[in-house]
């Protein structure tokens, strides 16, 4: 990223979480519903990734419901990040995020990580409130080891980002060496945190289903449990009300070795992990983050390229 560009935009959010200290959360949170509209209102190409995901992913519903879903999904999406910013901005002390949170799974958390002997593997997506999983998680004396990709802004990643994810005891394995720290603190018996269901390239993944639609879909996870045998655990921050929350702790996805070759147990495991977030995001449709582009669309501005290629 250019320099100047850099400084710029990590001034202007300096600015805006010293503004944000000032303010009353409840004022903060009528903020970001509104930018969730605006947002919602005046990206169109956001707005219409968003709606052709919901098309793929729900065909049975009606193009109403299909709307009032996005629509949540934006406000949702609006109120997560103003979440993120409550935390940097040091209004949710852990004593408040504690309270906000329905721990009733955090005992049956509590009996898996007592009995696990090569570690935890915490299995996430960009559903519900993510970053604020983390965060409780750390609160509550459960850190983790943060799988996360590297900011395009340095001074934002470095000074801002990372200090918010790490505050409260957790830490942050940046994707270029993820793999090697991971079996590092597996074989310590500690915890690691992925988001599996962005998109990724042809060398990290394997082809799986997603809500009947072929998809690449990270395969690493898979890789560890087959090969270091972590306990697997599914787990989720609902968002359940206003500044009301839920954590949802599944069932360890266990495996066996059933003979065939290892890139098709691999396979078949990554499969498994990935109906079980398209599960929870049928449960939960406007906590998934729709307007990112899982099922590789092309925008109008491409298909009118290519539609000018072929004539």
């Amino acid at each position: 990223m250019n320099p100047v560009r850099e400084k710029t935009e990590y001034a202007l959010l300096c600015g805006l979480i010293a503004l944000l200290k000032l303010l009353p959360e409840g004022l903060i949170n009528f903020c970001f519903r509104i930018f969730g509209a605006l947002f919602f209102l005046l990206s169109f190409r956001r707005r219409s990734m968003t709606l052709q995901n919901l098309e793929i992913a729900f065909p049975e519903k009606t193009a109403g419901e299909r709307l009032g879903i996005a629509w949540r999904s934006f406000q949702n999406m609006a109120l997560f990040t103003g979440d993120s910013f409550l935390l940097i901005a040091g209004k949710l002390t852990p004593e408040k995020i504690i309270s906000r949170a329905d721990g009733a799974d955090l005992e049956k958390y509590r009996k898996i990580k007592a009995s696990a002997k090569n570690g935890i593997i915490h299995l996430t997506g960009h559903l519900g409130n993510w970053e604020l999983l983390a965060t409780y998680g750390a609160v509550t004396g459960l850190e983790s080891h943060v799988v996360a990709r590297k900011g395009s802004n340095r001074l934002i990643d470095e000074k801002v980002i990372v200090p918010l994810r790490t505050r409260h005891g957790n830490k942050v394995f940046y994707k270029e060496n993820a793999m090697i720290n991971t079996v590092k603190a597996l074989k310590r018996n500690e915890t690691v945190s992925f988001l599996i269901d962005q998109k990724i390239g042809k060398k990290e993944g394997v082809q799986v289903a997603f809500f009947g639609r072929e998809i690449l879909a990270v395969a690493s996870c898979a890789v560890l449990q087959i090969r270091f045998h972590p306990v697997v655990v599914p787990t989720f921050m609902i968002k359940t009300g206003r500044n009301q929350y839920k954590l949802l702790v599944g069932d360890p996805i266990e495996w066996s070795d059933d003979g065939s070759a290892q890139e098709e147990q691999i396979q078949k495991l990554t499969q498994r992990y990935q109906t079980i977030i398209e599960q929870t995001i049928r449960a939960y449709p406007d906590q998934w983050f729709w307007m990112h582009n899982r099922f590789k669309l092309m925008d109008a501005r491409t298909r009118r390229r290519k539609k000018r290629r072929e004539v």
